[in-house]
């Protein structure tokens, strides 16, 4: 039972987000809230606020016809590190996309949209000699092959309750993709389930203003695995956030940003059951990540009327600590710090490229209980971002 319950563990390997952090909607969704460090939650700079506070879609400019798409690609370069042997996988390719309208017959105060993001994933590629694990009592070397991916697909819609005071609310269908190989073979599943956000904003002078987003757990059905043995289940869900955000525009060419979010893993990471065939006990997966609370700064200057630069600081406390290394069997989801720059150029009438980079710093973990497994971390994130306002 050792030997499954540490395969089953190797899932938090993968648990590192597709938007090159350490946790969660640590960072952005694209480009523009990239550059931005993530502190969009009181200022929108794009549709994928509907995801991180969908009142702001009532505040976004959404052009002369009021209708808007937001199109990002993505290159994201993780380089994870266990016992010093490289993972093979290095190079993923994301892509996020949504619109936003507003339709006179329904009311000016009123904003819709609908988009697609992947919230975390990513995987590792791991070669034997990188890990050995107890297999009949004995020391041996074991690959470990892992992936996962969240998205999120659905609407939001924003109301503007009066001219300073929005409020906003999204509903989205969660898709949960896990695969495992090590010393047990777990296929790729896929388990299906519900999200929604709740936010609003406020301003507080012409210059200043305020945003909250709460976002909810992930209610997913189980990931289930039919192996020779049995059948085995596991539930796995992406943890509520409650985000708070200040923006300061004291001119029409400048805009700062202050974010603070909080992220409760400690309700969905502390610990899960892996539910077995009936001829083995279930097992308890001890993992022991602690609740994270982020810190995002961001600036906004616009050059002319048609350039635009960002740049962004982004802080967030590795949700598990040297203790909780040999829980996780070689995690490399522990990055603090990113630094992240960008511009924004208006192409045509209708069109905006933007173009972000965001770095974050290595950063390395000795197991303090237990083999002394050691893993590092950095990443890159470079995205495009094609936008039309009609």
């Amino acid at each position: 039972m050792r030997i499954i319950g540490l395969c089953a563990s190797m899932y938090l390997i993968v648990v590192g987000s597709a938007n090159a952090n350490n946790g969660d909607q640590m960072v952005g969704f694209s480009a523009l809230s990239n550059a931005m460090g993530g502190a969009v939650t009181a200022t929108p700079q794009d549709v994928t606020t509907s995801l991180s506070n969908p009142a702001g879609l009532a505040t976004l400019d959404l052009g002369r016809s009021n209708t808007r798409f937001d199109m990002n690609l993505a290159l994201l370069n993780p380089i994870r590190e266990l016992n010093g042997v490289s993972s093979d996988n290095d190079i993923y390719v994301m892509a996020t996309g949504g619109f936003a309208f507003r339709n006179s017959s329904l009311g000016d105060r009123l904003t819709f949209a609908v988009g697609a993001y992947p919230v975390s994933g990513g995987g590792v590629d791991f070669p034997s000699h990188a890990f050995t694990a107890p297999v009949n009592g004995s020391p041996s070397p074991v690959s470990i092959v892992a992936s996962r991916q969240s998205l999120r697909i659905g609407p939001a819609v924003a109301y503007k309750v009066t001219d300073n005071f929005t409020l906003g609310g999204n509903i989205s269908l969660v898709s949960n993709m896990m695969s495992v190989k090590g010393m047990t073979n777990f296929p790729t599943d896929v388990a299906y389930g519900a999200s929604f956000v709740l936010g609003a904003t406020y301003d507080i002078t012409d210059q200043l203003r305020f945003g909250a987003a709460y976002t909810s757990k992930t209610y997913s059905e189980d990931l289930n695995w039919n192996l020779n043995n049995g059948a085995y289940s596991l539930s796995f869900d992406d943890p509520q956030t409650i985000a708070l955000g200040l923006s300061y525009a004291p001119s029409d060419r400048l805009m700062v940003e202050a974010d603070l979010k909080w992220l409760n893993y400690s309700n969905v990471r502390a610990e899960n059951d892996l539910i077995t065939p009936p001829s083995m006990p279930d097992q308890k997966l001890t993992y022991g990540w602690d609740d994270q609370y982020v810190i995002a700064l961001g600036v906004k200057y616009a050059l002319t009327g048609k350039y635009s630069l960002l740049a962004g600081y982004n802080y967030g406390a590795s949700p598990l600590k040297e203790d909780d290394i040999n829980n996780n069997i070689g995690v490399t989801a522990i990055v603090e710090h990113h630094l992240s720059g960008g511009i924004s150029a208006q192409m045509t009438k209708f069109t905006t490229l933007s173009f972000s980079v965001i770095h974050g710093y290595s950063n390395e973990m000795t197991a303090s209980v237990g083999p002394p497994t050691k893993v590092k971390f950095e990443t890159n994130l470079a995205s495009l971002q094609f936008t039309y306002k009609f």
